[in-house]
């Protein structure tokens, strides 16, 4: 992804993805690449996902970031 998206335009998209679908948030990570895993409507501000940006197979803690 060339240039930031907006919020609204990556929430919008993660509403209508298969992501969301599965159970997860889905909005996109900012730099894009990445996408929360954790449940819709989580209530806070922080985004994980926990399946890219790990540094090893057995680390639990993949890419974190807020919105």
């Amino acid at each position: 992804m060339s240039a930031r998206a907006s919020l609204a335009d990556r929430m919008a998209r993660a509403a209508a993805s298969g992501g969301r679908a599965a159970g997860y948030c889905w909005l996109e990570h900012p730099d894009g690449g990445r996408f929360c895993t954790r449940t819709p409507g989580h209530g806070d501000r922080e985004h994980v996902d926990v399946y890219r940006g790990r540094e090893s197979v057995t680390s639990i803690a993949g890419t974190a970031w807020r919105e």
